[in-house]
């Protein structure tokens, strides 16, 4: 199964997405998409029949709001479909402190307070069939600390998503994740996702080692020459199946952060 996973809102996206709506570029089977807004779904449809979405927030796009969130579309059935709430009250509200241009304004720690309360962060769970094996994935759009620090919220939202996925990896025996997780690697955030910590069973890193930035070349971090992993595969292996990735590739040039692809199997007796 091909899958790919990206971070949107920006122009030169809808770019990207139109290649593969229209066939000019090979779609996959199954796309999780960060910061989409709602009313593109319809257009999306096209090539991905199934589609399930989590709404984050009401943002402001070129001057007008627009509810924006977090989905998986698939080319394949969907079932157990599932949603949880890591951050936030579940109530859909006016995203405040970031402008049209989708840029947080001012950036200050008031500004990031305000994103806090007015921007929910969500997962989502599902099970694709095709060719008669399950395959169980979920992504979720992760807590964001300025500077790359780690806050006792983005814990406590992390806490949750692992409790939610882990829940649903054992209700489906396995699960694989595909999002933009906001934290990099060997961190306290990535400690406790692969350590299992508040968890029976961490998810294995299935990002290649020689990976070593997600970001878009035109972020500006990356302009003063950082690099970070942010955008993450993560597979949570049960009894005797195990997910394998083959051909894992990044996309720049779409968002922000470059768009991640890999063919992803399931192996079994391991």
């Amino acid at each position: 199964m091909t899958l790919n996973a990206g971070r949107l809102l920006q122009q030169r996206t809808w770019g990207y997405l139109n290649g593969l709506v229209t066939g000019a570029e090979p779609a996959p089977d199954v796309l999780c998409l960060q910061d989409i807004p709602e009313r593109d779904l319809p257009w999306l449809r096209r090539q991905w029949r199934h589609v399930a979405f989590a709404a984050m927030t009401n943002h402001l796009i070129n001057g007008h709001r627009a509810v924006v969130g977090i989905a998986i579309l698939s080319r394949y059935p969907m079932i157990y479909i599932t949603r949880h709430t890591t951050w936030g009250n579940g109530k859909l509200k006016d995203l405040q402190g970031v402008n049209d241009k989708n840029e947080r304004f001012p950036p200050t720690k008031e500004t990031d307070d305000l994103i806090d309360t007015t921007e929910d962060r969500r997962a989502i769970c599902v099970t694709v069939i095709k060719d008669n094996r399950k395959y169980n994935i979920a992504t979720t759009h992760g807590y964001w600390v300025r500077g790359g620090a780690t806050s006792d919220r983005q814990r406590e939202s992390t806490r949750k998503l692992l409790e939610f996925l882990t829940r649903e990896g054992n209700a489906r025996d396995g699960l694989f994740l595909a999002a933009d997780m906001n934290f990099g690697r060997g961190g306290e955030m990535y400690q406790m996702v692969t350590a299992g910590r508040h968890i029976a069973v961490g998810f294995s890193d299935k990002m290649p080692a020689n990976i070593d930035n997600t970001l878009d070349p035109d972020h500006p971090f990356v302009k003063k020459g950082g690099k970070v992993v942010t955008d993450w595969f993560f597979a949570q292996n049960r009894h005797d199946r195990s997910f394998v990735l083959s051909d894992v590739r990044l996309r720049s040039d779409v968002s922000d952060h470059c768009a991640l692809s890999a063919t992803v199997e399931i192996e079994y007796g391991l």
